[in-house]
């Protein structure tokens, strides 16, 4: 369940855990039992996992300053000799 913001009149801001359906009706403020109305606010991306935060924030860097190749890269070595098999010739290399 997603994690809404709230403000009572008398105690301030406070966090409900609520379903969506239930976003925009008032909630019991959890100290003096009044109603407070819903706030808007930003998402809470300080609670997201640390993976989930270096994803986000890479996505975010690539966008707006994305990394551009200089030069062709090498090419890599091959991991394992190449082996022949038998009955066929080697092919010519260029």
């Amino acid at each position: 369940m997603p994690t809404y913001s709230y403000t009572c009149p008398r105690c301030g801001d406070f966090e409900l855990l609520r379903t969506i359906a239930r976003r925009t009706d008032p909630a019991h403020c959890p100290d003096c039992d009044c109603l407070g109305a819903r706030a808007l606010s930003s998402p809470h991306l300080s609670r997201l996992s640390p993976s989930l935060d270096r994803a986000a924030t890479q996505a975010g860097l690539s966008s707006e300053t994305p990394q551009v190749t200089r030069h062709i890269p090498a090419m890599a070595q091959p991991t394992s000799a190449t082996t022949q098999r038998p009955g066929f010739p080697a092919l010519p290399r260029p």
